[in-house]
């Protein structure tokens, strides 16, 4: 009897790492945090502003060379749906604005896109979204709930398709 309690979590342990690996992220559904940060024109950039639009929200920093790699996936998929009404924001890492800027610009990148404002309050969103590593990404559907939280080098069009 002891055995097949054992044998049952375990199976229910293995299902579940099977349907995480392959929806190559996490399905949640929770409602995002709401917050304000400045991005790097010097506008103040409000989530909530949002609403009615699928938001792509990324975490990363230029020091992060995983989240350098993700970034043309990131911003490729984003611009494919654009006009099905997906919006990019990427909440910078990094310790100055001048690195996020200077590297978007230098490949060529939006900056009105990337949020902010400083160390210490970018740090406060990523804590507000239970980030804990990056690159981190989630996608936040049309009614400010979160349906999804992965690498944003696995992200695909597939993965904006339900909600769009």
């Amino acid at each position: 009897m002891k055995n097949t309690g054992i044998l049952v979590a375990v199976a229910l342990a293995g299902l579940l790492i099977v349907t995480l690996l392959l929806s190559g992220g996490d399905q949640v559904i929770e409602l995002a945090p709401d917050f304000t940060l400045m991005n790097l024109d010097g506008e103040f950039v409000t989530l909530s502003d949002y609403l009615g639009q699928v938001v792509v929200i990324d975490f990363w920093a230029t020091w992060c060379s995983p989240c350098l790699k993700s970034f043309p996936n990131l911003h490729s998929v984003v611009d494919r749906n654009k006009d099905r009404g997906v919006v990019l924001l990427v909440v910078s890492l990094d310790k100055t604005a001048n690195r996020a800027r200077d590297y978007l610009i230098k490949n060529e990148y939006p900056t009105s896109n990337v949020l902010w404002e400083s160390l210490e309050a970018a740090r406060g969103i990523k804590e507000l979204f239970g980030v804990v590593g990056i690159p981190r990404t989630f996608i936040i559907d049309r009614e400010g709930f979160i349906r999804y939280a992965g690498h944003p080098g696995n992200l695909a069009d597939k993965d904006l398709e339900e909600w769009l």
